[in-house]
């Protein structure tokens, strides 16, 4: 028999067998979206938190080494010239312009309020909301800013918040703000620079860092840093990131 007289294609056969129609690409195109909408959130917040811990130990990296730097020039810690009173901006001014910022490159000030409080310096003082007398941002987008706790000549703490995409959310403690925190005991000739900050500066075993961090609630939760730290500068599964 004549297979082509009779309306026997092969290859058109073939074709319209092999092709979908238009209900099943809306399926298969469904189907995709319900996948991408279920797995493109965990996949968002595993880079943010890969980003956030690369960035908070190159952070603390960045300060320690210009610290160490400092010595230097300046001898051991325990001849420094600490700041001696709670909240003054002129004494933690020269404190910073002494033994850190000669010391870090790729560093700017944002201004303060004499200058004009640029958009940045507003930020830091919103954001951090400490009063600071000045925020400086980095050339690689992140800016911290440094205010004195309590303090005396023998004792005391300066507190460093860091946010490492500045200005970009979500600027939430906790997730892209944190907390360090530099303390020393000159009787006992004790100084640490470490992160987190006041409620985590005694803690020790990790169960003590991460029932903090759990309980930790606006900008405590920026002190979950030390928590990080412990891990290795890494963001474990049950870490908060809520």
């Amino acid at each position: 028999l004549n297979k082509r007289f009779f309306g026997f294609h092969p290859q058109n056969d073939i074709a319209k067998k092999a092709a979908f129609t238009l209900a099943e690409v809306l399926i298969t195109l469904g189907v995709i979206g319900i996948v991408a909408a279920m797995t493109l959130p965990t996949l968002i917040a595993s880079y943010n938190k890969q980003e956030c811990s690369v960035r908070l130990k190159k952070f603390y990296s960045t300060m320690s080494n210009a610290f160490n730097l400092a010595t230097i020039d300046y001898g051991a810690m325990r001849y420094w010239e600490f700041p001696t009173t709670q909240n003054n901006g002129p004494q933690m001014a020269k404190f910073a312009k002494t033994y850190l910022f000669p010391y870090l490159t790729g560093l700017r000030e944002c201004g303060d309020e004499n200058e004009g409080a640029s958009e940045c310096f507003k930020y830091g003082n919103k954001i951090f909301n400490q009063g600071l007398p000045a925020v400086y941002i980095f050339s690689d987008g992140s800016c911290f800013g440094m205010n004195i706790g309590g303090s005396n000549e023998s004792a005391g703490n300066i507190h460093i918040y860091y946010d490492y995409n500045c200005m970009k959310r979500p600027n939430e403690y906790g997730k892209d703000v944190f907390d360090f925190i530099i303390r020393w005991y000159k009787y006992y000739d004790q100084y640490t620079f470490k992160a987190g900050g006041y409620g985590v500066h005694d803690k020790t075993t990790r169960e003590e860092f991460l029932n903090y961090c759990k309980n930790a609630t606006g900008n405590g939760r920026g002190e979950c840093a030390g928590l990080i730290q412990y891990d290795g500068w890494e963001i474990k599964d049950d870490y908060p990131w809520w």
